[in-house]
């Protein structure tokens, strides 16, 4: 696997819970705004694209919307949006508890090799 794939497979299947945050915090905004807003968490450039993809995704599933203002898209959180969002809090808390155990794992092996 490329590593740029490998980069942003974890980033790319938090992409549609992480879209749906920042429209219930920060209300309304247009594609571009998101990605940047994303980028501000995320230290690498998402693939171009790629947001979009998400955005017409969380579109077609009800879980967001989108209206034109000002000659731009905007997209808005729906209630079938702010359901998804609390069911994966769950889901994303319940992974915290394994991602930690991984990373305090690592962290206490520091510089000691692991024999497989």
């Amino acid at each position: 696997m490329k590593e740029e794939k490998r980069r942003f497979s974890v980033i790319g299947g938090l992409l549609p819970v992480l879209v749906a945050y920042l429209l219930y915090r920060y209300g309304d905004m247009y594609g571009y705004e998101i990605k940047k807003r994303i980028e501000e968490r995320y230290p690498k450039k998402l693939p171009q694209g790629m947001i979009y993809v998400v955005l017409k995704r969380l579109t077609n599933s009800g879980i967001i919307l989108s209206y034109e203002k000002d000659g731009k898209k905007y997209y808005k959180l729906t209630e079938n949006g702010k359901e998804f969002l609390v069911y994966h809090l769950i889901v994303l808390s319940n992974a915290k508890s394994i991602i930690e155990e991984i990373l305090n794992y690592f962290s206490e092996e520091g510089s000691k090799s692991h024999n497989s």
